[in-house]
């Protein structure tokens, strides 16, 4: 079943469904009024600790 775009109505092409799964824009759309897909932020790194045993290391 073709999934169609919550503001215009069009089909969503099957090659952005392919890319974006959880998309309910059509491109035309997501590019006039913003896209509809909300990253997460993840933590990326270490703890400070090992941060700072780390530049200790580095300034010795």
């Amino acid at each position: 079943m073709a999934k169609k775009c919550e503001l215009c109505g069009k089909v969503i092409s099957a090659e952005r469904l392919e890319a974006l799964p959880e998309t309910k824009r059509c491109v035309k759309c997501a590019k006039e009024k913003g896209s509809d897909i909300v990253a997460r932020r993840s933590e990326i790194g270490m703890d400070i600790d090992t941060y700072k045993d780390l530049l200790g290391a580095i300034r010795s």
